[in-house]
């Protein structure tokens, strides 16, 4: 079961929906390119906030890329929604690709603790589908970043590069999901991604920006020699949410993952 909303009659390449996914309803987020779409990359942002991902989505489309946005927790009533930590939000993530038949290649996107949950979601899915590959943007949390405290301390540098302008994007969201972050946070420095990356086998790519103290390229390098298959790290311009910041960067990251 479905309900959509048309896309602004000056932005014909968006589409906003909701659908079922099990038993939860999921908000869907979509831009499509202008012509045939090379493939699909589906997008699970930090702290189930999706405004800032908005350029992002939009420099793929330019590159032939269609973009789908998991608004995973857009749901406000207490049932049927996607309870807001790393393992259900991966999983509902993994069931919406299998039950939707989205059409490959796929790139699973994740970004901060939203990386966490696509990893997750593309150890559930690796074995169904030959086309999938994964990125882990801005990946989250290291050993010893684990505790409130070391969250602190790494979220006093990590932001120093991005520009005011992003809070008034993300407050809006933040304002909607009330407490969720904090469950999310919570659920993510209790995860080992640095363990559970040991079964991936399908192709990984890391990627932060320069200034992004919660991912710095050692973090990085010790997850991707721990993968199971194909990994890879690159340092982009910026700091922590450099989604926001440097969008273009981004795209050009992620648009050669998928064959021409």
């Amino acid at each position: 079961m479905t309900s959509s909303t048309p896309p602004a009659a000056n932005d014909a390449r968006l589409e906003v929906s909701w659908s079922r996914v099990g038993p939860a309803w999921v908000r869907f987020i979509e831009v499509h390119p202008a012509g045939v779409s090379r493939g699909t990359v589906v997008v699970m942002p930090g702290l189930g906030l999706p405004r800032y991902t908005r350029s992002m989505v939009e420099a793929l489309a330019e590159r032939g890329l269609r973009c789908v946005v998991l608004d995973l927790l857009a749901w406000r009533r207490p049932r049927l929604r996607v309870p807001p930590r790393i393992g259900p939000m991966g999983e509902a993530a993994a069931r919406w690709v299998r039950e939707a038949q989205v059409a490959g290649p796929v790139v699973l996107l994740g970004h901060s603790t939203g990386a966490q949950a696509a990893l997750g979601t593309a150890l559930q899915l690796q074995h169904d589908r030959r086309d999938l590959s994964l990125v882990l943007a801005g990946l989250t949390f290291q050993p010893e970043q684990r505790s409130w405290s070391g969250i602190l301390r790494a979220a006093a540098t990590a932001y120093r590069k991005d520009p005011p302008s992003e809070l008034v994007v993300v407050g809006k969201n933040v304002a909607r999901v009330r407490t969720d972050p904090l469950s999310i946070i919570e659920s993510g420095r209790r995860d080992r991604p640095e363990e559970r990356v040991r079964g991936l086998q399908v192709p990984l790519a890391l990627t932060a920006g320069e200034a992004d103290s919660f991912a710095p390229q050692a973090w990085m390098d010790q997850v991707a020699a721990a993968s199971g298959g194909s990994a890879h790290v690159t340092v982009l311009p910026g700091s922590h949410n450099n989604l926001f910041t440097h969008p273009d960067a981004l795209a050009d990251l992620v648009a050669p993952l998928v064959p021409s």
